[in-house]
């Protein structure tokens, strides 16, 4: 047999084998299934509800997220109508409305379904809050949390305990729905989206949105790219300073952008050999602007505890400033304990530059 001819039949050979094994292993993919819940999520102050449509999953299966109003903060968890052993979904196709636009949105849409799989698939570790049993414990991610922001924004999260990661950002458009539909609909909470009255209820009435919220917001325009700056990433980490040398136990971030992760601290870090980098609470990472940190320190084999909530717009400004020149270097959140531990002082530090944050809520126990 002529030799180009003998390669050409191996390497069709090879390519059909090549072909068949991404097939097989496809097909196990979308056979696999985790146990998980459904959940929504709309930022404070602008609450929606899912007229129909829901998360879609390349067997067939569908998961619905019409579940009543959302509110709540953005990134949060809000209802949850199917929990259960369910396909890994690749495709969302949703219609809602956004109360405080009194605006009908439709999403569909692919998403990032090997990113979801490849995290339900490996788990991740958190630090342990059992003292009978404190090793670092495996977690699996148990919530699909889908979001709606005002223009039509749409973020989807995978959550589980300690650990909230984005999957993926996605835009809606808007839409009108059809009147021979709306006056076809029975009376009930889907019809109920279509009323102004009801509307200005959700707005003002039903205590969805707090009061003190609905008066803040009342007469501005709505911060539409406001999402989209809490995505921003940065390179940055944290360093604390405690009263009789004491040394971190755990750290947990609470971001912006809806994710979270709960890292381990230098006395874990020492007990246990087999913590991944990425998890150690000092290793600077790219991460969205923190809005909250909580960290629990040993001095003298005594424990405390502390908790940052910070300002959004003074961290938000400060970030960007030291952002400027070079958005890559690495940005410090400075954090010292008073030697009374009742009050820490906060600042930024990035090269010879620093920015104090006077604007925190502080408790330490």
């Amino acid at each position: 047999m002529n030799k180009s001819i003998q390669y050409l039949l191996s390497l069709l050979f090879f390519i059909q084998i090549s072909c068949q094994e991404k097939k097989d292993h496809k097909k196990t993919k979308a056979m696999t299934k985790y146990e998980w819940l459904d959940a929504t999520s709309a930022p404070l102050g602008y609450p929606v509800d899912v007229y129909r449509g829901g998360l879609e999953s390349s067997d067939g299966e569908f998961t619905s997220l019409y579940s009543g109003t959302t509110g709540g903060s953005w990134g949060e968890a809000n209802r949850g109508m199917s929990n259960g052993i369910k396909s890994v979904p690749d495709h969302l196709h949703v219609i809602w409305v956004s109360y405080a636009e009194k605006i009908f949105y439709e999403i569909d849409t692919d998403i990032d379904y090997d990113k979801m799989y490849a995290l339900f698939q490996k788990g991740y570790l958190v630090p342990s809050t059992s003292k009978d049993n404190p090793q670092p414990r495996k977690e699996n991610y148990d919530q699909i949390i889908v979001g709606f922001a005002p223009g039509g924004t749409v973020v989807v999260w995978l959550s589980g305990a300690g650990r909230q990661i984005e999957i993926g950002k996605y835009q809606g458009k808007k839409i009108e729905i059809p009147k021979s539909e709306i006056d076809a609909l029975s009376p009930g909470p889907q019809k109920n989206m279509f009323d102004a009255e009801y509307q200005r209820k959700v707005m003002h009435e039903f205590g969805i949105v707090p009061k003190e919220v609905a008066q803040a917001n009342e007469g501005k325009s709505i911060p539409y790219k406001l999402w989209d700056t809490y995505r921003q990433r940065y390179n940055w980490r944290t360093v604390f300073e405690f009263p009789n040398k004491g040394i971190t136990d755990e750290v947990d971030y609470y971001l912006l952008n809806g994710e979270n992760e709960f890292l381990f601290g230098d006395t874990q870090i020492k007990e246990y050999k087999n913590i991944p980098e990425e998890l150690k609470w000092n290793s600077p990472k790219e991460r969205a602007v923190p809005q909250k940190i909580y960290f629990s320190w040993f001095e003298d084999k005594e424990i405390y505890e502390g908790t940052i909530s910070f300002d959004q717009h003074e961290i938000t400004k400060a970030f960007e400033s030291l952002s400027k020149e070079n958005s890559k270097n690495e940005i410090k959140i400075v954090v010292r304990v008073n030697e009374l531990r009742n009050f820490a002082s906060v600042q930024l530090e990035k090269g010879g530059q620093q920015i104090w944050l006077k604007n925190n809520k502080i408790t330490i126990n």
